[in-house]
């Protein structure tokens, strides 16, 4: 029984009549997402009990994370996660075990991997410069996402990286509201391309070379064109009504992966295809899901805040 009912007087118990009717006539007809039979080979457990394997709690031990925000995987069999307030990148393996760690000076919100150029890892932080990290961990060089000359008198908030497949970077500005391209064997600015939600993640398509710009507060996904022409919108929902918050995405062979949310304790992982149609939803009651990716053997991992969550694959044997 639940605490309630041991503890609670009548008084207690019956002012709260009205929260229980609610929710028991919402348990008698769910409203459920509806789920792609093309995904039926597909379970994602969540929870935070043998649902979701979490590498641990908010906190100062070397092993915890205080603001698990941006994750990418990088070499085979491995992920490296952006430990926001320890300030720190934390390199895990695939299972979620700790592998070490790289100490910054500032506050990481993304990570984005070139795997082809070197394993290098791309960190966006709180700082002006995007850093490049080589395969030994060690700074190979930072760059800027304006000309060198206008640096001092240009505003920016960096928040988002991604990697296009020939090695490009893309980082997302949501006060300059653009993403910009840069070369990755020096950060040569390449390109600047206006968007119209702010960019506070990216992922982009190797398949097809188009980026999703997920707006955080703003809570929708532009699906873009290389050229910054919005190609569809997602705007996603939970139980009918529009979410607060649109955080981390990223992609594979079968489409569009996101983490929403309306706070504290109600996130979800949403599938869309490629054109941003809803497939289904694959996990719910994650804390505060910021960032997401796919391992080098094809799993899901979230970062969640205080936690990195796992999710597998069970294939049902008929």
């Amino acid at each position: 029984m639940s605490p309630i009912q041991h503890s609670a007087s009548e008084h207690d118990f019956l002012s709260l009549y009205p929260v229980i009717s609610k929710d028991l006539k919402s348990l008698k007809q769910p409203n459920h997402p509806q789920l792609d039979p093309k995904l039926s080979y597909l379970r994602f457990f969540p929870g935070l009990r043998t649902d979701a394997i979490t590498l641990d709690k908010m906190g100062s031990d070397p092993r915890e994370f205080d603001g698990a925000w941006g994750m990418t995987a990088t070499q085979p069999g491995e992920i490296a996660v952006a430990d926001c307030w320890n300030q720190r990148v934390v390199i895990c393996s695939n299972q979620g075990q700790l592998q070490g760690s790289i100490p910054l000076q500032s506050s990481p919100w993304a990570i984005a991997a070139i795997n082809y150029h070197d394993n290098q890892l791309v960190v966006v932080d709180d700082t002006k410069y995007v850093k490049v990290l080589n395969k030994k961990n060690k700074l190979a060089f930072h760059f800027s996402t304006v000309l060198q000359t206008e640096v001092d008198k240009t505003g920016v908030d960096l928040r988002s990286v991604a990697v296009r497949k020939d090695g490009t970077i893309l980082v997302g500005d949501v006060k300059r509201m653009v993403w910009t391209e840069h070369r990755p064997s020096d950060g040569q600015l390449l390109h600047t391309i206006p968007v119209q939600t702010p960019p506070w993640f990216l992922a982009v398509d190797d398949h097809t070379d188009r980026v999703v710009v997920s707006g955080g507060g703003q809570p929708k996904l532009d699906v873009v064109a290389s050229d910054g022409a919005t190609l569809s919108t997602i705007e996603p929902t939970i139980d009918g009504m529009p979410v607060r918050v649109c955080c981390g995405v990223c992609f594979n062979s079968s489409g569009i992966y996101v983490v929403v949310s309306n706070g504290p304790g109600t996130g979800h992982i949403h599938h869309y295809d490629r054109d941003g149609v809803f497939l289904a939803c694959l996990a719910q009651r994650l804390f505060s899901p910021q960032g997401i990716t796919f391992t080098s053997d094809g799993q899901l991992r979230v970062a969640d805040r205080s936690s990195v969550k796992m999710y597998h694959k069970v294939w049902n044997v008929q």
